[in-house]
């Protein structure tokens, strides 16, 4: 332990106490772009070791945010996340069960299959104790109303984070504006078609426990083969047409038309029953979500939120960052945008 750098030797001090036992070394673990994250190692013992920034205003807690989703979940005996072990507040850091497994190499059938029966299982467990102290997932829309408003916001927030006549700027006008425009139109119109309320929240029977960063970006293999499920920060409530709109997008996994109907059509069976309009609000949703996506992958254009890269150590150029996003967001709006 004397060979540690200083950091690791004041992580090793603190996290005894706080796991309950005693830390003989720590690893840095690279997993997202976020926080940083340890493994502990003790003569018997592993756990991973996060740490989180301090809640921007006006936003959520992401720390309490994830250590009340999986100590909810792993006291219903959910086995696919880990359980929580410590908090400390003050040092805005939590202590997990370490998870042996590997990222998977992309999403196939099978995964698709673990994840839907995953996301459906969540909905089983909504009236159980502790449910209703859940907070709203990140981002949750629970009108159509709320979707329209964070497609503007965002847009608004990009647009006065970047110059004129830029790259990204000559995007926004030519293609995402418009796109925005278009989306915003048809579902409020659509949904006045389909009798669906455009500013009334959805009763709270309706709405899901969503993990909301979703799919096997945000997981790990197991020896035997199955999904463990990783990163809750943005867990809790939302309209289960998002969250299912959410993984069919999510460019962490890029899922295939195929795939991303097939988790729909497992999801949609799931609930045929209990939200009839599900399928339809999913089918309104959807133009709004792809830009809503697009958007989401320009949050490197913000400034803000490279701050946060840079403390969680990511080393790649700006530029070049950008660049990717740009393409990406490009890509997605001409494949998905319809």
């Amino acid at each position: 332990m004397t060979g540690l750098p200083r950091e690791l030797r004041d992580v090793v001090d603190y996290a005894s106490p706080l796991a309950g036992w005693p830390v003989r070394s720590v690893l840095p673990v690279r997993r997202g772009g976020n926080n940083r994250v340890f493994q502990l190692i003790g003569d018997q013992h592993r756990a991973l070791l996060k740490f989180y920034d301090a809640p921007e205003a006006g936003r959520q807690d992401r720390l309490k945010q994830e250590y009340a989703a999986l100590k909810f979940l792993s006291g219903l005996g959910f086995g696919e996340v880990a359980q929580p072990i410590a908090t400390d507040f003050e040092r805005r850091c939590a202590i997990y069960e370490w998870i042996d497994g590997v990222a998977p190499h992309g999403a196939g059938p099978a995964e698709v299959d673990q994840m839907a029966k995953f996301f459906i299982r969540l909905q089983q467990v909504r009236g159980r104790d502790g449910a209703s102290g859940l907070a709203g997932a990140s981002a949750h829309c629970y009108s159509p109303s709320m979707v329209a408003e964070q497609v503007g916001a965002r847009l608004d927030r990009l647009v006065a984070s970047i110059s004129p006549e830029t790259e990204i700027a000559a995007f926004i006008d030519d293609s995402l504006k418009p796109a925005a425009t278009r989306s915003i139109e048809r579902l409020r119109s659509g949904c006045a078609a389909a009798g669906i309320a455009f500013d009334e929240p959805m009763p709270l029977e309706l709405r899901a426990l969503s993990p909301s960063d979703f799919g096997t970006h945000n997981a790990l293999r197991r020896p035997d083969g199955r999904l463990a499920f990783v990163d809750f920060e943005y867990f809790g409530w939302d309209d289960p047409a998002k969250a299912v709109a959410d993984v069919m997008l999510h460019p962490g996994m890029s899922l295939t038309e195929s795939l991303g109907h097939r988790y729909r059509t497992q999801v949609e069976q799931a609930l045929r029953t209990s939200d009839p309009s599900f399928s339809r609000r999913l089918d309104l949703f959807f133009p709004s979500m792809v830009v809503l996506w697009c958007l989401i992958l320009l949050n490197e254009f913000l400034p803000e939120r490279w701050t946060r890269r840079v403390l969680a150590g990511v080393a790649d150029e700006r530029d070049i960052v950008q660049a990717r996003q740009l393409n990406k967001a490009r890509q997605l709006l001409a494949q998905r945008f319809g």
